[in-house]
């Protein structure tokens, strides 16, 4: 994945928020602003060994995850069991790389249902995924060095697939609550309102991320 597809998602979001006025601008415009600030680290201390640190996006997805957390009811299972998880998948792959076709996408799938059936909650699965991915990223370089020649942090695939899986997540989610919560709106207001004269509802989980 050469194509970095989570940062264009990342700017779009950020764009169609402001040019919306969504309450969510701010958090959307907080991710750009974490990421040009690990840019201009990756500029400033350039990379030299063939450990290869994205800083730009590590730090999104540490503030992702603290943004996640705070707003989490379950943290610490969660946590754990995606840790677990991401450890049995460093091990199989380590040991028998290839063995199972498509294993990336598989023990993605796995992992992202581990933290959604150990959090039940979106904010929930986040913090639980994202943290067990940058855990696991930092366990990779300090205890497979000499056995792995070059590693990307965080790796490509994971950071393309998280950033587009909660992004559509969250849109899903967003968009079935508006539909239901607009077509209350019109059941109760149809008598008192004209068709046209009913404004935009925007869902409070929407001010959420203020």
């Amino acid at each position: 994945m050469l194509f970095p597809y989570g940062e264009w998602v990342i700017l779009c979001l950020t764009f169609v928020t402001w040019v919306e006025n969504r309450a969510s601008r701010r958090f959307f415009f907080l991710l750009t602003i974490t990421w040009l600030i690990g840019k201009s680290l990756e500029v400033v201390f350039p990379e030299s060994t063939l450990w290869h640190w994205h800083f730009a996006r590590l730090a999104v997805m540490l503030v992702f995850w603290v943004w996640a957390l705070r707003r989490s009811e379950r943290r610490i299972l969660p946590f754990l069991f995606t840790s677990f998880m991401l450890s049995l998948e460093t091990l199989f792959l380590v040991n028998d790389p290839g063995v199972i076709p498509y294993g990336a996408w598989l023990f993605t799938g796995a992992l992202v249902l581990t933290a959604w059936l150990t959090a039940k909650s979106y904010w929930g699965t986040a913090a639980a995924f994202t943290g067990s991915i940058m855990l696991n990223q930092a366990l990779i370089r300090f205890t497979n060095e000499g056995l792995v020649r070059h590693m990307d942090f965080p790796e490509a695939f994971i950071w393309n697939f998280g950033v587009g899986l909660f992004a559509l997540g969250a849109g899903l989610r967003l968009g079935w609550q508006y539909y239901l919560a607009r077509k209350k709106l019109k059941t109760t207001a149809e008598h008192l309102l004209p068709a046209n004269g009913v404004g935009a509802y925007e869902h409070p989980e929407e001010r959420e991320l203020q």
